[in-house]
């Protein structure tokens, strides 16, 4: 058996399919016996935590259930009882439902599609995904033991330290054997490549695996066969005119193509690692890994963890599978670095991207928020135009009133500023809804000449009261046509 350790070369370490951790075999399924003296099959290290985890994870149930409240009062009655007995084991049938509904959210995350060529025909895509999720979760699915009641009339018709000790004894049982069966399950999961494994190296490094079904369509081709579908005969209503036909053309298109399912083993490697849990962790996730996460239950929140750090190796073992039941394996293995999460219940990886994933959900986030920032730019610009009339308007008035001796300079000029500043952010938020080459300049020879605009009747109002020479306005002219000119030329 090779052992793995920090020490070891990754050239000189086994790259196979298959792991071994704790005397087990993963997956354990469709095992193909080696010839002797050639197991290359990589021993996985153990964290001493990880052993304790199922323990501490029945301490933690044991203390949710209503039993124990009951148990450490004082003489309870026996209708008390036998209350908390039947509701505690109640509540661990909603826990079994919890681990079911977050398994199924891990199907649904490590489920992935593809395009091949073509375009992506999406009656075809979510005929095959809905199919296959369906797969990924009968396949998740276990028949777990149901809780045995062991309350009977013969028990409780004994003293209260009897049926008070045997009740206690079996809800003990029943909540180690759901954590028993809570783990066996996850070990299942690895057997049937819905999870994974990290194995985790001194100075904050670790490995770990995780699997995706990936669907790949392929669109092979489109027939397009015209048909004409013929009416009755008639004609035109003149003498000697050719009768005619009255019909429609049918065309029938028909594309073909395949979908290639591929179960792909994800392995990374990866240093500078932290663990964390999911409310400290900053990571990015992307919504199908929202999804699972907002699927972990509160009982389960404290012993589920992120762990985060950089990625320096990604290897990726794909088998193609198909109906006619052959199996091709391609291995890719290419030097990396970046951001690399996964989730993680002690040992065992619900699911893991990288940082390609991360990337996309930064992208794909930036998009929603300039989305967002253009369409408050298209609400916002009407009201700025409107403004920025109404201000005009207003410095107009308000410089005719000054000119009779009532109301002040400042007003004037205020009104008069916050106009062109009104009438320059409208001028922006269209540049950057248009998409203009340079919005900047653009917006700055066009706010100067809507300035120029505006002085015009302001000279008119004033040449009502005093004496103006005709060259200002004719200067005001030709330096707003100036610049409605430069600033057309940056669109």
């Amino acid at each position: 058996m090779v052992n793995s350790s920090s020490e070891n070369s990754p050239e000189l370490e086994p790259v196979t399919y298959d792991v071994m951790r704790g005397g087990r075999r993963f997956p354990s399924l469709a095992v193909v016996p080696e010839p002797p003296g050639t197991n290359r099959i990589r021993q996985l290290l153990i964290q001493p935590s990880d052993e304790k985890l199922p323990e501490l994870l029945s301490k933690a149930i044991w203390h949710r259930l209503s039993w124990p409240a009951v148990q450490s009062t004082e003489n309870p009655d026996r209708e008390t009882l036998v209350a908390a007995y039947i509701q505690s084991l109640q509540q661990l049938d909603v826990l079994r439902d919890d681990v079911r509904h977050v398994f199924r959210e891990a199907c649904r995350a490590n489920l992935e599609f593809q395009q091949e060529t073509g375009e992506t025909r999406t009656e075809a895509k979510d005929a095959i995904i809905s199919s296959k999720l369906n797969e990924m979760i009968e396949e998740a699915s276990c028949d777990w033991d149901r809780t045995r009641n062991i309350i009977g009339a013969a028990l409780l018709a004994q003293p209260p330290n009897v049926y008070r000790q045997k009740l206690d004894v079996a809800l003990e049982h029943e909540v180690a054997n759901f954590t028993r069966q809570l783990f066996e399950f996850l070990a299942r999961l690895v057997d049937r490549e819905l999870c994974g494994l990290v194995e985790w190296f001194p100075n904050n490094c670790c490995r770990y695996h995780f699997f995706r079904r990936v669907v790949i369509q392929d669109v092979d081709q489109t027939n397009r066969e015209n048909s004409m579908i013929w009416g009755s005969n008639g004609v035109n209503g003149r003498e000697g005119s050719r009768p005619f036909l009255i019909g429609s053309r049918r065309t029938t298109s028909t594309t073909t193509g395949t979908h290639e399912v591929r179960h792909a083993r994800h392995e990374h490697e990866v240093i500078s690692t932290i663990r964390t849990s999911i409310g400290n962790s900053t990571v990015v996730m992307p919504p199908q890994i929202l999804r699972l996460v907002e699927a972990i239950p509160e009982w389960l929140y404290p012993f589920v963890e992120v762990i985060d750090g950089h990625i320096v190796r990604e290897r990726i073992v794909a088998k193609t599978v198909s109906v006619e039941e052959w199996a091709k394996i391609e291995i890719h293995d290419e030097p990396v670095y970046g951001i690399d999460p996964a989730i993680v219940i002690g040992p065992f990886v619900l699911s893991g991207w990288g940082s390609v994933e991360v990337r996309q959900e930064q992208e794909r986030l930036l998009a929603v928020q300039q989305t967002a920032t253009q369409q408050f730019h298209e609400r916002l610009a009407p009201v700025l135009v409107i403004a920025a009339i109404a201000l005009s308007g207003t410095a107009l008035w308000l410089q005719h009133r000054w000119l009779q001796g009532h109301g002040g300079l400042l007003f004037v000029i205020l009104s008069t500023a916050t106009a062109i500043v009104a009438a320059s952010q409208a001028l922006s938020d269209y540049a950057i809804r248009h998409r203009f080459a340079a919005p900047k300049y653009y917006v700055q020879c066009m706010t100067i000449g809507m300035a120029m605009v505006l002085f015009l009747p302001e000279w008119g109002v004033a040449r009502m009261f005093n004496p103006l020479s005709w060259v200002i306005p004719l200067i005001l002219a030709a330096a707003a046509f100036l610049c409605f000119h430069f600033g057309r030329m940056f669109r």
